[in-house]
């Protein structure tokens, strides 16, 4: 059995016909980093709050280090959590903030004294331990969230979109904080975001949620690049990926906008088909024969630039390097890398063209 096994876990609403998360299936080993990635209303929060005992099972077991703790009560599950909001006390020193819930325990006082120090070290708070909360930056504030939760020493770290409330560096800075010290502490983690950037740098695994149930469970690169489904391609991956209507052939050939792309091993009785490239799998060409589109919409990002590209009834986002001169208006040539198209029949993937 692995150290977590979350099995057909379920949440339905009285008030409500829709389940909140139904059959979330996972096995998760000691010292993994997992996120779990979807919009809102995916079911995120849902299984926090099961986690942690916030809210009662409907359905489905939660065994923790071979202990079973679906019906335990929130103080005996040995769960630490880290809120979007940080949930600091506004009246006590950062100081009394990390040690707070070790004096309610009745840890010795030097074990106290040393786990402070350790922490605050980590997490780069010595100067700030009689500091407030209230003269804290927001970094400071998720900082000493971190340190109140591992000095905790808990089996199982929750984090509840911990990053949204930061701007772009301190977000950069704080989740690779997270991850040094999660390597550090060979801690179990579950972090819970709706960015999916957060969850593809940050994870072992991700977990991709949609209305209460999982669409797939797989490593970063997984994820992006072997897509089970057209909702696990749009939502990961910027910039979105490119949709584009296609019709399967009776020998097997696929065509979009009017131009035959291949052959793909098709066994379907739907020949209509949606066929999705993402932009870096288009290419610029110097070849007047490869496909042909115009430009009307560049949009420099710095290290490239995404170009917005009419190709006869489609639209495609094609990456482009950033010393390229393209103007809006300019017609170009590209080509598509066949083996990074994916086919999707009713949202299903289908085989890649041969």
């Amino acid at each position: 059995m692995a150290y977590i096994e979350l099995q057909a876990l379920s949440k339905q609403y009285t008030d409500k016909k829709q389940w909140a998360l139904k059959e979330f299936q996972l096995s998760i080993e000691k010292g993994e980093f997992i996120a779990i990635v979807g919009p809102s209303g995916s079911g995120k929060s849902t299984l926090l709050n099961l986690l942690t005992g916030f809210e009662k099972v409907t359905a489905g077991q939660f065994i923790l280090d071979d202990e079973e703790l679906t019906e335990a009560s929130p103080k005996n599950r040995n769960i630490a959590m880290v809120f979007q909001e940080y949930a600091l006390f506004p009246h006590m020193t950062v100081e009394e903030n990390i040690t707070f819930g070790m004096k309610v325990r009745k840890e010795e006082k030097q074990i106290i004294e040393n786990k402070l120090h350790w922490a605050s070290e980590q997490l780069e708070l010595d100067g700030l331990l009689q500091e407030r909360p209230k003269n804290l930056s927001g970094g400071q504030r998720q900082r000493v969230a971190l340190a109140r939760a591992i000095v905790r020493e808990p089996k199982l770290f929750l984090l509840d979109e911990p990053l949204s409330n930061l701007d772009a560096k301190l977000r950069e800075q704080t989740g690779a904080l997270i991850r040094r010290v999660h390597d550090e502490l060979k801690a179990t983690t579950i972090f819970v975001t709706h960015a999916q950037d957060e969850a593809m740098t940050l994870a072992d695994r991700v977990v991709v949620l949609k209305d209460g149930q999982i669409q797939q469970i797989g490593t970063p690169r997984d994820i992006y690049e072997s897509p089970v489904n057209l909702f696990t391609a749009s939502f990961i991956g910027r910039p979105e990926i490119n949709q584009l209507s296609g019709e399967v052939l009776a020998d097997g050939s696929i065509i979009v906008a009017s131009e035959k792309l291949g052959l793909i091993d098709y066994s379907g009785n739907d020949k209509q088909v949606i066929v999705a490239i993402r932009s870096e799998d288009i290419q610029l060409s110097d070849n007047k024969n490869d496909q042909k589109g115009t430009v009307h919409e560049v949009r420099y990002m710095g290290s490239d630039q995404l170009l917005s590209v009419k190709w006869r009834e489609e639209t495609l986002t094609i990456r482009a390097a950033a010393h390229a001169e393209i103007v809006v208006g300019q017609e170009v040539n590209f080509v598509m890398n066949q083996n990074k198209l994916l086919i999707f029949n009713n949202k299903e993937q289908q085989l890649r063209i041969e």
